[in-house]
This record gives C-alpha cells, structure tokens and sequence, in this order.
C-alpha cells in the first residue's frame, strides 16, 4: 500500500510540474506576442510623429515647395491618424485590467456601466463630462459619446468609392482615465452638485444559483453613499420588411370541429415520428417504399460489381456456370473397377515396401507352430491374398459379389514317434 501511495505521489508531482511548465511556456509566448504587438503600435504612432514633424520642418523651409502629405493612401485624410491606432493591440492580464480599474473595484466587480457620467482626466478633452456609450472589459477601456473624438483614416479596401477618407468617432479610453461623476447633497450646506468620486466598491453581494447572474450595490467608502445604477434605455426594435405583421399572427385561421383531429394531419405524423427506427408499426406505403429503396441499393451494387469484374473473373464465373449446368458426375461400373484395380495396385506396392504380411488366420493349436509362421509358403501366399482382398473391394464397391476367398493350405504337425 505505500509503494501504492509513493507512486500516487510521485505522479502527481510529476503532473503538477508538466502544468507549471506548459502555463509558463503560454504566460511567456502571451507575453511575448502583446509586447510584440504593443511596440508595433507604438512604432506605428512615433513613424506618424515624424512624418508631421518633417512635414512641419519642410513647409518652413521649403514653403510652397514642399511635398505634399494628401496625395497617394493619404489622400483626403491629411491629419488623421493611421486605422491600426483604434484599438489597443494585445491582451490585457487580468493584473493588468484589475490595475486600470482599481478605482472602480476592480475589472472583474467593474462599478461602472453604460450611461454612467464621467469625467475624463486625460486627452484633449480633459476636464469635460459625458456618458459612458460602450465598455470594453477586455481591454478595460472606455467609450464616452462626443468626446476624445479624432480623425482616424480609412483605408482604401475598406471603404466604398464615394465614402470619405477620414471618418471623425471617438476613440476609446483605458477607465483609469475617467472618474464617475454624481450629484451628492452635501449635510451642511444642503446644496445639491456635481461631486467627483475617486474610489467605489461594492457591496451586498447576491449572486443567483440557478442563473449564476451576479447582483450588488456600489458604495462611496467612507461615506457609506450608495450610488444608483443608470437606468437601462428600452432596446429600439425596428421594423423591417420579412417580419411578421401583428395582425397575421394574430388572426384566426383554424376552427377545430368534430370531423378532423385538432390538428393537420402532418403535424400529427411529424410529432409521432412515423420513421423512427423505433417504431414497431409502419404503413404499407412507407414499408413498401423503404423495400423499393433497398432493392434499388442491391441493384446499384450487383451493377457496381459487375461493371468493375476483370476478363479472367469473367472466364471464371462462366467455368462455373457450365459446370453447374452439367451437375454432379457418376461413377459406372467399369470406373468403378478401374478404381479398384489402382487401389489393389497401390495397397500391394506400398505393402511390398513395408516388407510386412497381410495374411492373418485365427489362432489355432495346429497352425501356431513357428515353423509354419516362417515358412516359405506363407510369403509366397502373401501377393495373392493381397490381390484377393483388392478385388473383394472393388467388386463389393461395384455391388458385385465378391468372389470365394481361396483356401489356406494348412500343413500338419507329423505325428510324435511312438515309443
């Protein structure tokens, strides 16, 4: 029982430390693909930086000499930014989003959600207040509508002919650049106003078991104020042109009465499942049909096999068809004593060759003596006995009577000299 329990161990030692190493060799190949894409990006923006910078550089000195920055890619879209630069590249660790929500509770209890006021502390538009129009929990990133708007370029294989180059949208902001933004009373004044909250978190915890949806209340602490969740605008549905109008779902196009089933027919064979393997009654026409489909699949496949037989299995099946026209053959009488004159033959010739005697006679006192044993009479009645028996069998298998064995020469004993 412990070498057992050593080997158990061992095994799971040994389980545990090919885990650790394939986690490792995928945290190491993640991180090595984010940081990759993370310096293209980067790359990408400083190449933007340059190209304005020189662009800056040669209308002051060359004036209305210098090169053009709208022709070619660019064309139409001169000042925008490249389409790469949209989104962030990469996958955020969940350390990585937990840290750009730390504010907000963290990125896996996010306290924030769509249509929240905020406030953004970085960009362009720092300083301004919005609504929150999308989040991204991937990225821990934001959308707020009409603001850190900008020109993103694009690119001709993504555009139809008449669109423009550059469309003007929002880009997206990591939640560590923006605060929530609520209306507080304050208890001495009275005063109702905008406050910025800094820090959130959540509280009461619910968390269903059947659905496992997650409920809880986000709190100011220290201040112990509870912050309502934005109200959910109704989703707009649109009409378009295949959907089914109220009133045909709605009008009456069936009455029951007591001269049909309640149903049509089909319905009732399709909710019965009439062609189930299972079932142990079918109807004639289905039995029939199912017949005619297996004939048709035995005719396929003798067809099949015909078309693919070769010449020699050609000459083969028509051996065997005019072999079985002809039937099963019979043996005659002469055939039958030719047989028996080979058997004999045989049995003699292999009967020489052992160097034995077939001759056999019931013991008695007068023919036991050796003398007659080894005589050479005995060896020289040996061929015609063997011959006798072959041409017993022969005749007994032609339904002829056997012809009379001959008979044994017996010589007495001479008497015993009289006294």
């Amino acid at each position: 029982m412990q070498k057992i329990l050593r080997r158990v161990a061992t095994a799971e030692r040994v389980a545990a430390k090919r885990k650790k190493v394939k986690e490792t060799k995928y945290f190491k190949k993640e991180k090595k693909e984010h940081v990759l894409d993370h310096r293209s990006q980067v790359q990408l923006a400083q190449r933007e930086f340059d190209r304005a910078k020189q662009a800056v550089r040669d209308r002051w000195a060359l004036g209305p000499l210098a090169p053009r920055q709208d022709v070619g890619e660019w064309a139409g879209a001169h000042g925008a930014i490249h389409e790469a630069r949209f989104r962030s590249y990469g996958r955020l660790t969940l350390a990585m989003r937990n840290k750009r929500c730390a504010w907000a509770g963290g990125a896996y209890n996010l306290n924030l959600r769509v249509n929240d006021r905020v406030v953004l502390l970085e960009g362009p538009d720092k300083g301004k207040i919005g609504k929150i129009a999308s989040i991204s929990e991937e990225t821990a990133e934001v959308t707020v509508a009409g603001l850190n708007k900008s020109n993103l370029r694009v690119g001709p294989e993504m555009r139809l002919p008449d669109d423009p180059a550059a469309v003007n949208i929002e880009l997206p902001l990591p939640i560590s650049a923006i605060r929530l933004v609520h209306p507080l009373k304050d208890p001495q004044t009275g005063v109702t106003r905008d406050v910025i909250i800094n820090q959130l978190a959540h509280s009461g915890m619910l968390v269903d078991r059947v659905t496992g949806k997650r409920e809880w209340e986000r709190v100011v602490p220290g201040l112990n104020v509870s912050i309502p969740w934005p109200p959910e605008e109704p989703e707009e549905l649109k009409d378009y042109v295949c959907d089914t109008l109220r009133i045909d779902a709605e009008e009456r196009t069936f009455v029951p009465t007591l001269l049909r089933p309640p149903m049509p027919p089909a319905i009732i064979d399709e909710l019965r499942n009439k062609y189930s393997r299972f079932r142990t009654r079918h109807e004639p026409e289905y039995i029939a049909r199912l017949e005619a489909e297996e004939r048709e699949k035995e005719e396929r496949r003798r067809q099949t096999e015909e078309s693919m037989r070769t010449p020699l299995q050609e000459f083969h099946r028509q051996e065997r068809a005019n072999k079985k026209k002809k039937g099963k053959p019979r043996l005659t009488l002469e055939m039958l004593e030719k047989i028996g004159e080979v058997i004999a033959r045989n049995r003699e010739r292999s009967v020489n060759a052992a160097g034995v005697s077939e001759v056999s006679s019931p013991p008695s006192s007068s023919s036991s003596s050796p003398s007659s044993s080894s005589s050479p009479a005995a060896g020289a009645a040996e061929p015609s006995a063997a011959t006798a028996e072959s041409s017993s069998s022969a005749a007994a298998a032609a339904d002829v009577p056997p012809p009379p064995p001959p008979q044994e020469e017996t010589s007495q004993p001479p008497p015993p000299p009289s006294t």
